[in-house]
């Protein structure tokens, strides 16, 4: 019988569904060549079972003799045709994969013109880290779907279709890019109104005062140029990059801060920093500016400096610095390259020092990235934030070194920190604490010395103010030091006393730390406010075990000036007070918990009626027993410690302080695991009604990685209850 073939045209019909329309059960318009739904799109339009129904007619499929063999035999001829078919779409595919490929590559060598992705060389021959994700991120999906768009300008799509594909992507872009951030306080009423703009002459005013601010970081920070910092502050909803706007009105709220007279601009440079935090491509989209501006937040921000948001600002910042390749060294700027490899540097101390405050994994392995080169020196020369006309009115000096050695010295610090960090993750065996003891020991005398013989050598060239700043760096880089090896020593037995004489000496320099955002070496935020409590945990623990101790009142004496240096940052950082108070209850709580252990222990002693301290208190000078004898250190402080002439009152007042309906319980699950472990034996806390029933302060428990305070609990609850001190 004589195949009656439909006629193939533009005008025909396929009596059977196009394979893509059969394949994912849609209603297929039958057109041929291209039926409705494959048009719009580049490929063909196949309609296998169009070209085996003709040939076979009805009459051919009736059962008779040759039939099965008929239909078999053009069975296999269709699988045949079709797996053709499928192979040229699989090389049409891989034509237009490669074809993208060049286009991304492209894209990526004209908005990243450092290099690619792989890993460089650096002049010290030293190969560079291999984690470096390029212009990877959460919109470059947008960007990808636009150049496809784009791409279809050509094909079968009408116009209309490429328009509103273009419309939607854009409203994608925006509904990504758009965030809302809570403005809190009195300037919450005013957010409706947008960005404030100040007049000409305050604006310029402004100009010139940030400017002054951001002197000191030259070497690290990038300064935006003339025009864009003049749109910041006159018209910054048309800023492309809103972290500017963020770093421009932060930095000027922080400088105000201390000025009583500044409040009408303080609410206002909050307000545009909140406004401009909006924009989620600050968080989303990896740029220099963008990391500097997180950086500013999670280390000074005020009401970002919490455990929780402190920890997610500076994993975005680290997250951008990856995808950038910040530690790549392959820019022939010279400058650049070198503010590149000191905004990675300054990073990476933060991630670290962000990690041994909270107790959390850091984002940048120190593996992985120990062997990037250090920046010049000729370029780190340019880092002395202690010498600016903030403090003399006169042009840095080219012959001071101090700020460079700092740089330098917190740059090793922050890989000893990351190894320690990786120690104490990984339960590593006492021979590698050790180990690490050694160079972090080490690494205080050298600095110690390098830093202290430079101020000598300085001292004739510097002014009061200045010499001050320098002093309170060496003092910085030793609370440091003692606040990491506090938390290496803690789960180690073999050095009780090493361990308690670094926490009492560490706890006893805190007056000499007190100070505000003008200081250029005092440390981060979480340095200043959330390392106290590391040594404050370990002399608490102490008095918990040991309630007669003859050094138990001493130790109480150490745990009151804690709680007066909170009080006194409280009055200095004006816009972490709330934060300050906090950690103020935090430690008068567990003051009164050490002190009513003592008392009660020493219950069989007159005390005096006033202040419930044992009547025969003395004085006792730091790092001594009662019977006088200097406490052994066997680290490089042992000098120090048994020479310290500071003394320190052994009377403790505490009737000032008030713990009110705190959640005693809640406050003792977050301790530190080893804070208070001790034998089950006769205790008296626990038939002490002032003790929680069950509390922890009798048992151990453990958390993943709970060397520290449980902070991020911590910041959780004091969220609940909204409570502000």
């Amino acid at each position: 019988m004589e195949s009656r073939a439909r006629p193939v045209s533009g005008d025909a019909l396929a009596r059977f569904a196009c394979d893509f329309c059969q394949q994912k059960k849609l209603k297929c318009s039958k057109e041929l060549p291209k039926c409705s739904t494959c048009r719009p799109w580049p490929g063909s339009c196949e309609y296998s079972r169009e070209n085996l129904a003709p040939r076979l007619g009805r009459s051919d499929l009736r059962e008779g003799p040759g039939t099965e063999s008929m239909t078999t035999t053009s069975v296999i001829e269709s699988v045949e045709r079709r797996l053709d078919r499928i192979e040229l779409a699989v090389q049409s595919l891989t034509s237009s994969v490669n074809q993208v490929l060049g286009t991304v590559k492209s894209a990526r060598t004209a908005t990243y013109p450092r290099g690619d992705s792989h890993c460089a060389t650096s002049s010290m021959g030293v190969k560079e880290p291999q984690l470096f994700i390029g212009p990877s991120h959460s919109f470059s999906i947008v960007r990808d779907a636009l150049s496809n768009v784009e791409g279809l300008r050509n094909s079968s799509t009408s116009i209309t279709e490429h328009q509103n594909a273009r419309e939607d992507l854009n409203d994608l872009s925006t509904a990504i890019a758009t965030a809302a951030v809570d403005v809190q306080g009195p300037e919450e009423a005013d957010s409706a109104m947008g960005f404030h703009v100040p007049t000409k002459q305050a604006g310029y005013g402004f100009i010139s005062r940030f400017l002054q601010n951001v002197e000191p970081g030259e070497a690290i920070f990038f300064v935006p140029p003339d025009d864009v910092l003049v749109q910041v502050v006159f018209h910054p909803d048309k800023v492309s990059q809103m972290a500017w706007v963020v770093f421009f009105n932060y930095t000027m709220l922080a400088s105000v801060s201390t000025d009583p007279t500044q409040v009408d601009n303080m609410r206002l440079f909050r307000r545009n920093t909140h406004l401009a935090l909006n924009n989620s491509k600050i968080f989303l989209q990896p740029s220099e500016v963008n990391i500097q501006a997180l950086m500013l937040l999670a280390v000074h921000g005020e009401d970002f400096a919490s455990p929780n948001l402190s920890w997610m600002l500076a994993g975005h910042a680290c997250r951008q610095a990856q995808a950038l390749g910040l530690h790549l060294v392959t820019s022939s700027d010279y400058d650049l390259q070198q503010r590149w490899l000191c905004l990675f540097w300054t990073l990476f101390a933060i991630d670290k020092s962000c990690s041994l405050a909270f107790g959390r994994p850091s984002f940048l392995p120190t593996t992985l990235y120990r062997h990037v080169p250090h920046p010049d020196w000729r370029h780190l020369l340019k880092f002395q934030p202690h010498d600016t006309h903030f403090f003399n009115g006169k042009h840095k000096s080219d012959s001071t070194t101090f700020g460079a050695h700092v740089f330098s010295q917190n740059i090793e610090l922050a890989k000893l920190t990351g190894m320690v960090l990786d120690s104490l993750a990984h339960s590593e065996p006492s021979s590698i604490k050790n180990s690490l003891r050694s160079e972090l020991d080490a690494w205080y005398l050298q600095t110690n010395q390098l830093l202290s013989q430079t101020m000598e050598k300085e001292r004739d060239s510097v002014n009061p103010a200045q010499l001050h700043e320098m002093t309170l760096g060496i003092r910085s880089m030793k609370f440091q030091y003692l606040h990491i090896l506090v938390l290496l020593l803690k789960d180690d037995f073999s050095y009780p006393e090493l361990l308690l004489a670094s926490a009492r000496e560490a706890v006893s320099i805190l007056p000499s730390m007190v100070s505000n955002w003008t200081s250029v070496y005092n440390g981060i935020i979480w340095q200043l406010l959330y390392y106290p409590f590391t040594p404050f945990f370990v002399i608490f623990g102490n008095i918990i075990r040991e309630p007669r101790a003859p050094t138990a009142q001493q130790d109480l004496t150490l745990l009151s000036t804690a709680v007066s240096y909170f009080a006194s940052m409280r009055s200095q950082v004006n816009l972490l007070v709330n934060l300050s108070s906090k950690l103020e209850h935090v430690a008068t709580v567990f003051l009164q918990l050490a002190r009513r252990q003592v008392v009660h222990s020493a219950s069989g002693t007159a005390t005096n009626t006033a202040s419930g301290v044992p009547t025969n208190s003395r004085t006792l000078r730091t790092g001594q027993s009662e019977s006088g004898d200097s406490l052994r250190h066997d680290g490089p402080l042992g000098q120090e410690i048994r020479s310290s002439t500071c003394d320190i009152p052994l009377m403790v007042d505490l009737s000032m302080f008030d713990v009110g309906s705190m959640d005693i319980n809640s406050y003792l699950d977050w301790l530190p695991a080893d804070a208070t472990v001790r034998p089950r034996q006769d205790s008296e806390m626990d038939h002490d009604p002032n003790f929680p029933s069950g509390s922890n302060l009798s048992r151990g428990r453990k958390r993943p990685f709970d060397s520290t305070f449980d902070w991020f609990s911590w910041d959780t609850y004091y969220a609940g209850t909204g409570s502000g001190s």
